[in-house]
């Protein structure tokens, strides 16, 4: 006769089962959030790609833009700087503060589809003032998504995971950065070549507004998939009093105005460079070595890609190696080194004698000042609370804009008309900004490195 179970080991079983249940059901839930929360990273980094085309696709169009408006160079980089630089910069903290305390989510969905309407706008642009309002448009869409992006980044992952997907984000944007040169070049290309330009030209369009067209849409259809496949994250409290308020804000920065102002802006005088670069480097190729616009933006776009990634990997892994070897400045180290290379590259860069020489030395330029802005951007996942994140992205980017893009492609414009002569002169003008960076980048980054070692949650 079979012997039946007792009712305790039934009783035992029936446990055993349903803890085996709840173990998978929450194994699987897991599981789904990581995948959520690497589907939102690439979603961010398609925008991070998207914004950067969107805001660097002007300096393509140097020649038409300067000829269908009538302006100079100076007022090129104005709008290509000082119009973006403005909005973007004094508007980003509020914003951000909207960030810390709204629905991040959907703040990231109207700011993309205000910044890719103002794109394909432009291409509607009738005067130079319309350009500039477009531009700042522009600049206000394009100011909530970095600030929200790194607080998503930091909700959905734990501290000890933090630093990858936030490199590989900040890894986007110097793609995007980049990209934009390939993209350009490839559409300026396209469109300027029968039987495209053909139609265009039957229709009345020119090329400079087909490439604002072409450009301004995909932000929007990204942005409606992102509605419908994201959700908003719960935001983690490193505090009980967590008061995050714009008085508790203020309060935290300015009790430690060495760290943060060593940081923000040391990277500040990084960016001059930057972005001095990013508005004339296709010109100065095309000027002062005679390839075209095409060949210059799409070798100084390929350059950029391949070097920015490397060198935020680069640097990233060096600050962690560093880390480990028990040096908890690690990313200050690492953003110093990145920056002494990168300045004197770039003032190379602009003296060789041969085209090949100076993206050569563009490409070492690149790799290392994308590793410094890389890493300075990190630290802030280290020595701000999640509930202030957004506002030292904000605080740190509008320190950044308003001084580097807003200086860097006018201050270089007026240098070349100022003090030097000939199709030549944007060469000299970017030597003279790029290496008077250095000891005021270096001397803030050394300012914090001390206050960092205190502060820094690295272990």
């Amino acid at each position: 006769m079979r012997a039946r179970p007792s009712r305790v080991s039934r009783k035992t079983g029936a446990r055993s089962s349903d803890a085996s249940a709840v173990r998978t059901k929450d194994d699987k839930a897991k599981s789904g959030f990581r995948a959520c929360a690497w589907w939102t990273v690439a979603l961010l980094c398609t925008f991070y790609v998207i914004s950067y085309i969107d805001r660097i696709i002007p300096s393509l169009l140097v020649t038409p833009l300067k000829e269908g408006f009538g302006i100079s160079d100076v007022e090129f980089g104005l709008l290509f700087g000082g119009a973006f630089a403005v909005f973007y910069g004094l508007l980003g903290l509020p914003i951000a503060r909207a960030v810390d305390r709204g629905n991040r989510k959907h703040l990231i969905f109207a700011g993309v589809m205000i910044w890719s309407a103002c794109t394909f706008a432009s291409g509607l642009a009738t005067a130079f003032w319309m350009l500039v309002i477009l531009r700042m448009g522009l600049a206000i869409g394009e100011a909530v998504l970095s600030p929200a992006a790194y607080s998503m980044i930091g909700d959905f992952f734990p501290p000890e995971r933090r630093a990858l997907p936030a490199a590989i984000y900040a890894a986007a944007g110097n793609i995007g950065t980049y990209g934009a040169y390939i993209a350009g070049a490839g559409i300026f290309a396209a469109i300027s070549t029968p039987p495209a330009a053909s139609f265009f030209d039957l229709n009345g369009l020119d090329t400079w507004q087909m490439v604002f067209f072409i450009v301004g849409l995909p932000g929007i259809l990204v942005a409606l998939i992102f509605l419908c496949t994201t959700y908003e994250p719960s935001r983690r409290r490193e505090s009980s009093d967590g008061h995050d308020d714009m008085k508790a804000a203020i309060g935290f920065f300015a009790a430690r105005i060495r760290l943060f102002g060593g940081l923000f802006i040391g990277a500040s005088f990084i960016t001059v460079i930057i972005f001095a670069y990013g508005a004339w480097a296709p010109e100065f190729l095309h000027r002062t070595f005679g390839w075209s616009v095409e060949t210059a933006g799409l070798t100084y776009g390929a350059t950029g890609v391949v070097a920015s990634a490397l060198g935020t990997l680069f640097f990233t892994q060096l600050s962690e190696f560093l880390i480990r070897k028990g040096h908890r400045d690690g990313l200050v180290i690492a953003a110093l080194a990145a920056s002494a290379l990168g300045c004197v590259s770039a003032c190379l860069a602009a003296l060789m004698p041969t085209a090949e020489l100076s993206v050569a030395a563009l490409g070492v330029m690149i790799f290392s000042l994308s590793g410094c802005s890389n890493v300075i951007v990190i630290s802030n996942q280290f020595t701000v609370p999640s509930h202030f994140r957004a506002t030292a992205i904000a605080i740190m980017f509008m320190c950044t804009i308003l001084i580097g893009l807003g200086i860097g492609p006018p201050l270089v414009a007026w240098l070349a008309e100022a003090f030097f002569t000939g199709e030549a002169a944007l060469g000299p003008a970017l030597a003279l900004v790029s290496i008077s960076m250095l000891p005021p980048s270096a001397a803030c980054l050394l300012m914090a490195r001390k206050v960092y070692i205190r502060e820094a949650e690295v272990g």
